[in-house]
């Protein structure tokens, strides 16, 4: 003879199979919208209102905020709930209550206080229930896989506190196992040293070519123009307080011209050019800097049809060194910005050439070497204007109280794609430690230079 268990169980479930639409339309129309069921789903708004208030305010032990346990069901993920289903078909008989948990209407602890909980975890549960026949899918889990889910929590006590986290910071360089940090935890946990360094390079080669007959009607002359130039920066920056930047700039260009009957080619842009800066964080965006600039050419430079050298390796040799405050505001999309007040500069120029047009051409008769002392201003800026147009700008004031000496170079470049860019670049320079004779009735000391590229690019 069967157990009296299963013969309940049976009898249910054919009950349920005989009665499935009278159940579901009652579970709809019945329990779900009457006037029990509207209080308390305003009670639950109130109760969700008062718990959202509650957070914006200081914890406070006078705000009592009433909220029954049953509606939680109604606030977490979709879950199937067993004992939603065993209340709404009536096979449970249990309901929670927040005085005695889990009871039975027979057994002790049970109150009208208890009643109610019941009639709203009834409420509860038919909505439920409801949603389970219509909806099935909204439903991926179910009561039994989470209470089996373990938590991961940390102990009030075991909380990491600041001046925890700054020890290990300082001492992220000593640290050769994470178990002296952590202890011995159970999972893979990696503790990597970021990287403060940020290199970028970037590689032009550009030229153009002319070629005119010989009774082209309205003349020309003949000439080939290649323009290569090589960038490549490394710079720190700990975002704590100490950046170092580095920049190595070579150029190199040449032009070949029929109407120079002495030269092969001629060198047009010539240029190595070495930068470092240090700078320790003061204040806001200010820093202490110290800079280290060095400037000389590749090969030596001659005029058109002169047989005459004007510059050479090494002839000369610009250094400054300079100390001072640097202002280095933050931007978005890699822009930068970089004012540098150098009050302490110290400049040295060498010739390493005996010739003696280079020596007159820089003030420098009858010796190779010279020093002087003297105050800087220094601005590099890399700036996009608008997509695929960016504008760069290095400029440069010295005065050594006796002369000044200045340069200002801009680079308007324009990206067409990843491998193609054209520049239009300016170059003006100020000097007036150099003989009367160079000084021009229009430009007076002022020199100017431009030209135009479009070519190759490739950065990396």
């Amino acid at each position: 003879m069967l157990d009296r268990k299963y013969l309940f169980f049976l009898f249910v479930g054919v009950l349920f199979v005989w009665n499935d639409t009278l159940w579901a339309q009652q579970v709809r129309s019945g329990v779900a919208y009457s006037r029990e069921a509207a209080a308390i789903v305003n009670d639950f708004r109130r109760s969700m209102s008062q718990l959202r208030n509650r957070s914006a305010v200081e914890a406070d032990d006078s705000v009592n905020v009433a909220f029954s346990p049953a509606l939680y069901k109604l606030v977490g993920p979709g879950i199937y709930y067993r004992e939603a289903l065993k209340g709404a078909f009536g096979i449970s008989g249990r309901v929670y209550s927040p005085s005695a948990g889990w009871v039975e209407p027979s057994a002790g602890g049970w109150s009208p206080k208890v009643e109610e909980d019941r009639m709203i975890d009834g409420v509860v549960d038919g909505a439920l229930a409801s949603v389970y026949a219509e909806k099935p899918w909204l439903f991926h889990y179910t009561d039994e896989r989470i209470a089996a889910e373990k938590v991961v929590g940390v102990d009030s006590e075991a909380r990491v506190k600041t001046e925890d986290l700054a020890s290990i910071y300082n001492k992220v360089d000593e640290i050769k196992d994470v178990t002296d940090v952590v202890g011995d935890v159970d999972i893979d946990l990696r503790i990597k040293k970021p990287n403060f360094w940020k290199t970028s390079g970037l590689f032009e080669l550009k030229f153009t070519q002319n070629y005119f007959s010989d009774n082209w009607y309205r003349g020309g002359n003949n000439n080939v123009t290649m323009f290569s130039k090589l960038l490549l920066e490394a710079n720190y920056n700990d975002q704590k307080k100490l950046q170092w930047d580095n920049k190595l700039d070579l150029r190199l260009g040449f032009l070949t011209a029929t109407s120079d009957s002495i030269h092969r080619y001629l060198s047009n842009n010539d240029k190595i050019y070495l930068f470092s800066k240090l700078g320790v964080k003061a204040v806001g965006n200010w820093l202490y800097t110290v800079s280290l600039e060095a400037n000389t050419q590749f090969l030596p430079g001659h005029k058109s049809n002169d047989r005459r050298t004007y510059s050479k390796f090494m002839a000369p040799l610009d250094v400054f060194v300079s100390l001072g405050m640097d202002w280095k505001p933050k931007f978005k999309n890699g822009n930068t910005l970089s004012l540098a007040l150098l009050p302490l500069t110290y400049k040295m120029r060498y010739i390493s050439d005996d010739e003696e047009t280079i020596h007159l051409s820089y003030n420098m008769r009858d010796k190779d070497f010279q020093q002087d002392f003297g105050s800087k201003v220094e601005l590099n800026t890399k700036l996009q204007i608008v997509k695929n147009l960016f504008w760069n700008c290095r400029f440069y004031y010295f005065t050594s109280y006796e002369y000044v000496e200045s340069e200002m170079e801009n680079v308007l470049s324009f990206q067409f794609n990843k491998y193609i860019s054209s520049d239009v670049n300016t170059l003006w320079r100020f000097d007036d430690n150099r003989d009367r004779k160079y000084y021009d009735s229009t430009l007076g000391f002022f020199q100017f230079k431009e030209f135009f590229t479009l070519g190759l690019t490739y950065k990396f």
